[in-house]
């Protein structure tokens, strides 16, 4: 139920109206208050056609993926400049 609080909200490898069918209207309720919602998937599945961005990435992609996001956010909001959220983030959760 917390993706209705989501600002940004990325599904990969997963079809939810096929999955999470009691939940998946969460998302779409989420998407009405301005969520951008991404879909990392091979294929145009049933999620992708309601998503914002649909990203089709081949198979062994979506952990280089993941490791070029992490490497942004690292370097952009705790090596070059410290971000008080993000540090007091890290500090309570890690």
């Amino acid at each position: 139920a917390d993706w209705f609080n989501g600002k940004f909200i990325v599904s990969m490898a997963s079809n939810l109206n096929m999955t999470r069918t009691p939940d998946v209207h969460f998302i779409a309720e989420a998407r009405t208050e301005g969520t951008k919602f991404v879909v990392l998937s091979p294929d145009f599945s049933q999620i992708a056609k309601y998503c914002d961005e649909w990203i089709p990435i081949q198979a062994g992609q979506d952990t280089a993926l993941w490791m070029a996001a992490n490497h942004v956010i690292l370097k952009e909001y705790y090596i070059d400049r410290q971000v008080p959220y993000f540090v007091d983030y890290l500090k309570r959760y890690t």
